[in-house]
């Protein structure tokens, strides 16, 4: 009998129903002769994909009008049949997978068993544009090792079994012929491997008791043909299908699924695409774009990856400089091979990659991303979005709603102000924090500020010291600015540029950042102790534009009670904002504004415009006072006075009080970033 219904299940469980006996050896060199003479598939290949054919002889009729599936750079061919299950090996690099994998650059490689091996490099299109794909392996436990990795994430987050136990596989999974590639001398073996994934092949292999990595290394014929025999015994046995043993039925649903066979790729005139790209991009227009995404850190995965692979086979940097970036190399290799172990220095690297605006390298990222995605608008952010991707490979933390939160706040501190010209150097810190502080001090701070500022959101995210919008609830943030507004206010100003810096010092001795005075100074409390820099303290140091300095508590010299006659400032003329807001928010019953019908008392009107005009007179001359004695960042006003003159005559024209707003400028208080709170760093 079948097993009883379950809650949540809403068919009948598919009939069963005999299987065909497996294919005879001539019947398969015959199909294993049509793909290499139709398709130039060599002989390993062309056999694989032969044995796993449940009718060779049909797919040999089908290969005469093999499907022309187009991709992005070209058509694949494709080959409609049925394949055995115990014959195909689910992807051990399941995309799905990325944002949970550890690469050798976190350091944690041989740890624990999670990370016992680095992770599968991407398989590769074959030479000589032939349909095949290779992968490269340690060893033989590498693969099961990966295959299992991939299974428990798979059957924890994509788990198909339910439905696969009653129903069976119903659309096709797309094989390509691999060839694993062993390094400790082992024979390679070619076996077709699902470029998708795939989450069923997982599932229905763990319904069969079968391991997916001893798949290539055991093919018996004879093995099969006795296994399928006594599955179709049982069923003759039975009186009615109906009754067939419960574990036997799941057997006979999950034996055979269909397939498209890849084995070809006609390339577009003029690209320069190969299978392996066909392959992936066939993948990404079911997977990344539709119809359900793997979701967005798994997607921004797959496309960095691409990037740098697209970026290495166009020539534009060497293999080892693609293993640095792709996050393969642990910090000894990477500094062999003539490249920093400081994960903020590959950090700035990589946001500088993807943001380059050289033709030649934007021409490569865009095709990568494009191979993968049907997105026509590469904006700066996703392409920030995807480096993000990149650099948490770097990061060690386990917890995986840690490391959801931290990319979430990597992505939003690479602003698009780190798109602007700049370059990724290996300057020390100390050597770029002068050139940085000399930007700031002439009033331009440029593309050394920007470094700093990239290397320095590595550490200051990953160690929990500056964050998004926490919410409301149990908040002390004094602002709700995405974080790479903070740190771009940080890097216009010496005294952000003294914190930034003493960010990677902390860093560079595995400790989080502490605090800095504006001489630079490590600030230490009453008992000696160094004060450690939090999301709230740099926020109320470095404050969004308009919002003032910050209040001083107990104010004890004529600066600090400077600060605080400042900081009022900064309220009233929010508070003006928004009273002129409340207003114009006064409507009448036909929805128009009551104050452009009625208007506002006329000696009002001329009292607050004399002191609005006297505010903005003396406006820029403070501005020009801090420019000569600090060096702010600010435009250059080489007469103020002449320019409020001419600002004074038009606004007399204009006599209107609602101008005045716009000739000052709207205050922004920061964009809300909706990520989740903060849970503590790595």
């Amino acid at each position: 009998m079948e097993p009883p219904f379950t809650a949540g299940e809403t068919v009948l469980p598919r009939p069963v129903e005999a299987l065909p006996a497996p294919a005879l050896a001539a019947a398969t060199r015959k199909l294993a002769d049509k793909l290499i003479e139709r398709f130039r598939t060599e002989e390993p290949a062309a056999l694989a994909l032969a044995q796993a054919a449940v009718d060779p002889a049909a797919a040999r009729q089908a290969a005469e009008s093999p499907e022309r599936l187009p991709v992005p750079g070209g058509i694949i061919l494709a080959i409609r049949t049925e394949v055995w299950a115990r014959g195909i090996v689910p992807d051990p690099r399941n995309p799905r997978t990325g944002p949970s994998r550890r690469h050798p650059v976190s350091d944690m490689i041989g740890k624990g068993e999670a990370t016992r091996f680095r992770p599968l490099a991407e398989s590769i299109a074959a030479p000589d544009g032939r349909p095949e794909l290779l992968q490269k392996l340690s060893n033989q436990e590498h693969l099961a090792w990966a295959a299992q990795q991939a299974k428990a994430y798979v059957l924890d987050h994509n788990d198909w079994r339910d439905s696969i136990r009653n129903q069976g596989v119903m659309t096709e999974v797309w094989l390509a012929a691999t060839t694993f590639q062993h390094e400790d001398g082992t024979p390679d073996v070619t076996v077709p491997v699902t470029a998708e994934g795939s989450s069923r092949v997982t599932s229905v292999h763990d319904l069969l008791g079968l391991r997916s990595a001893d798949v290539p290394y055991v093919q018996d014929v004879g093995k099969l043909r006795s296994h399928i025999r006594k599955l179709n015994e049982a069923i003759s046995a039975a009186e009615d299908p109906g009754q067939v043993d419960p574990g036997v039925a799941v057997m006979l649903r999950c034996e055979k699924l269909p397939a498209l066979l890849l084995v070809g790729f006609e390339p577009n005139n003029g690209t320069a695409a190969d299978f392996g790209v066909a392959v992936k991009s066939l993948v990404a227009l079911r997977h990344v774009d539709y119809p359900k995404p793997w979701g967005e850190a798994a997607e921004n995965e797959a496309l960095a990856d691409a990037v740098v692979d697209e970026i290495e086979r166009q020539g534009l940097i060497t293999e080892r400089k693609a293993d640095w970036l792709r996050g393969a190399l642990v910090p000894e290799q990477a500094q062999a091979a003539g490249f920093s172990a400081d994960p903020s220095v590959r950090a700035a690297a990589i946001v500088r990659l993807f943001a380059e605006r050289d033709q030649t390298v934007h021409s490569a990222v865009r095709v990568a991303i494009t191979s993968q995605s049907t997105r026509k608008n590469i904006t700066t952010k996703l392409l920030l979005d995807i480096a993000s991707s990149l650099v948490m490979r770097s990061v060690a933390e386990e917890d995986g709603r840690k490391r959801e939160r931290m990319r979430k706040y990597l992505k939003s501190a690479f602003s698009g102000e780190l798109a602007k010209s700049w370059q990724a150097t290996f300057r020390a810190a100390d050597e770029l924090s002068a050139v940085a502080l000399a930007e700031v001090q002439q009033g331009d701070p440029g593309a050394a500020t920007r470094e700093l500022a990239a290397r320095s959101a590595y550490p200051l995210v990953v160690n929990g010291q500056i964050t998004a919008d926490r919410g409301t609830t149990d908040n002390d943030q004094p602002d709700r600015r995405h974080p790479g507004e903070v740190i771009d206010r940080m890097r216009s100003t010496p005294h952000g540029i003294h914190q930034l810096t003493q960010t990677l010092y902390d860093f560079s001795e595995g400790r989080r950042a502490r605090k800095v005075d504006e001489t630079g100074q490590v600030v230490r409390n009453v008992d000696g102790r160094d004060i450690l820099v939090t999301d709230s303290d740099l926020r109320r140091t470095f404050p969004p534009a308009g919002a003032g300095p910050s209040l001083t508590p107990a104010p004890e010299n004529p600066a600090e009670l400077l600060g605080n006659a400042l900081h009022g400032l900064a309220s009233a003329v929010q508070a003006l904002e928004a009273a002129v807001k409340g207003v114009e928010a006064v409507q009448s019953e036909d929805g128009t504004r009551v104050i452009d019908s009625l208007g506002a008392d006329k000696g009002d009107c001329e009292a607050w415009r004399n002191v609005l005009q006297d505010v903005l007179f003396k406006l820029p001359v403070w501005q020009q006072r801090s420019i000569q004695r600090h060096g702010t960042p600010t435009e250059d006003f080489s007469d103020p006075y002449d320019e409020l003159d001419a600002e004074r005559d038009e606004l007399d024209e204009l006599g209107e009080v609602d101008e005045l707003g716009e000739a000052d400028g709207e205050l922004a208080d920061g964009t809300v970033d909706e990520s989740a709170p903060v849970g503590g760093g790595a």
